[in-house]
């Protein structure tokens, strides 16, 4: 049923009624649409078979109507306009290159050569204007064909063979390019495997593609190399060398006669966790204005751009800068649509955020009542999800929980906390990734164990602290930035403040 459910929601109720005018792809007071309508309002898969056929959804009956449906919406995508109003003009060219490429082929098919001829050449105008050379290829084949062996023009035969010539060229050094890219992704991915050997053998394939890259101007070729050299210094921690790929890239996509969003969005956003991981904030206001500008906004990739943007503000002191992004993201009208994962991660970032706003750091929120009212149980009861992320955000709660508990001297609630703090730490922390978090964990836990008394706690945490900051935070990956919402250097600065040299 997830083939109906994704074919409903792109070919939604209105995009339909420009077609039923024509009775297709079917009436409403029948079974399909019935079942569509169902499908529409998100009815589950045992529900809509039944209320249409009185059967369950294993029938034969069930099973044959769901793939006419199928069919039929398949066949309604080339009788719907599938663009959107915010989509860039290369977006937009997507959906009208290939609806018309699919039907020169089918015109070719069925012998209508003029027609076939002339909607083929307007089509190779647009493919090769907006680079889908794939379909570019495709078409000048095809038109090389009917111009050397059924039309007999020599002239127009010699220059579509010779576009062909280079386009095939050209679609080799993309392939080999996607190939390179999603070798290394597939292979890097595995957990048991040899990273050093893994980044040598990648540099080797990008070293390969170099001269292609000289060479042809392609979107998906520089796409696909670039992703290759920024994952190398990526994975190689060596955020410095990725920044300046980041800049290459845009600097290349930003020169399209087009808007090539997909490529400008990877590159800002990459470089935004560049800047995260260099600790750099000045230099990040141009590049994320324009980074958002290629975004839809209310989007899910908005939502995360503002998101890393905020925790980057966080890093770097920004914090009223940090407060306004955490006002314009949850303020928006489409906050309350996303994912509930999303929302849920914008809570912990309240939650810091109104942390910061008990240490004084936030004087703009002082008549904000998210966190003149905020509380702690409320919080925990609003965070399903991540509360079960043992390795990941669970972590960054966790440690929230005990900074908010000593700001309010709860020392009691924290005592109590002792034990299964420590055995989750030694079950899930104490991995390569996530050294940072069990030694700040550690760290933390010699609050209670040391009644509060600042100089006993800073004593018997120095070592905790240290074996941290042996592992600093661009060791960590790019991902870090989930748990350590608030360098954790900092975070100790503040909960060392709140304490005195009394034994509570």
């Amino acid at each position: 049923m997830q083939v109906l459910r994704e074919l409903v929601q792109i070919i939604t109720r209105i995009k339909l009624r420009s077609i039923r005018r024509l009775g297709f792809p079917f009436n409403q007071d029948t079974q399909l649409g019935e079942m569509y309508e169902l499908l529409a309002d998100q009815a589950e898969d045992e529900d809509v078979a039944r209320a249409v056929t009185g059967q369950s959804s294993k029938s034969g009956t069930f099973r044959r109507l769901k793939s006419d449906l199928v069919d039929r919406l398949i066949a309604s995508l080339f009788l719907v306009d599938l663009s959107l109003p915010s989509y860039n003009n290369r977006q937009q060219a997507y959906y009208i290159i290939h609806k018309n490429w699919a039907a020169s082929k089918i015109l070719f098919g069925k012998n209508a050569r003029m027609a076939a001829v002339e909607l083929a050449e307007q089509t190779l105008r647009q493919a090769l204007r907006y680079e889908f050379n794939d379909l570019a290829f495709d078409l000048s084949r095809n038109l090389k064909l009917h111009f050397g062996t059924v039309a007999g023009n020599h002239n127009k035969y010699k220059e579509y063979a010779k576009e062909c010539s280079r386009l095939q060229k050209v679609l080799q050094a993309e392939m080999m390019a996607e190939d390179n890219y999603t070798r290394f992704i597939s292979e890097f991915v595995r957990k048991k495997a040899d990273t050093a050997v893994i980044l040598e053998e990648a540099k080797k394939a990008h070293l390969s593609l170099l001269p292609y890259t000289e060479q042809y101007d392609s979107y998906t070729l520089h796409l696909y190399s670039g992703l290759l050299e920024m994952g190398i210094h990526t994975a190689a921690s060596a955020y410095e060398v990725a920044d300046g790929v980041c800049d290459k890239l845009i600097a290349f996509f930003e020169e399209k006669e087009y808007e090539a969003s997909v490529p400008l969005q990877i590159a800002y956003y990459q470089k935004l966790l560049c800047s995260f991981q260099l600790g750099k904030f000045a230099q990040t206001t141009d590049f994320v204005i324009r980074g958002l500008e290629l975004l839809q906004e209310g989007s899910y990739n908005w939502f995360k751009f503002q998101e890393t943007y905020l925790v980057l503000a966080l890093h770097t002191r920004q914090f009223d800068t940090a407060y306004e992004v955490f006002c314009r993201a949850t303020g928006h009208a489409r906050f309350k649509a996303q994912q509930e994962e999303i929302q849920e991660y914008w809570r912990i970032l309240e939650a810091y955020l109104y942390f910061l706003f008990e240490m004084g750091e936030l004087e703009n929120a002082a008549t904000d009542k998210r966190f003149t009212k905020f509380r702690i149980g409320r919080f925990l009861n609003q965070i399903p999800i991540f509360s079960q992320d043992k390795r990941g955000v669970n972590v960054s709660i966790l440690i929230i929980q005990i900074l908010l508990l000593v700001s309010q001297k709860r020392y009691h609630d924290t005592f109590v906390k002792i034990d299964a703090i420590e055995q989750y730490s030694r079950r899930h922390l104490f991995t390569k990734d996530t050294l940072r978090s069990f030694y700040f964990l550690k760290a933390l836990l010699e609050l209670p164990k040391n009644s509060f008394h600042k100089v006993a706690v800073q004593r018997k945490a120095a070592k905790h602290l240290e074996k941290m900051r042996a592992h600093p935070l661009e060791e960590a990956g790019q991902a870090s930035f989930l748990t350590e919402i608030i360098p954790f250097e900092l975070l100790w600065e503040y909960i060392t403040g709140l304490l005195d040299n009394d034994f509570h």
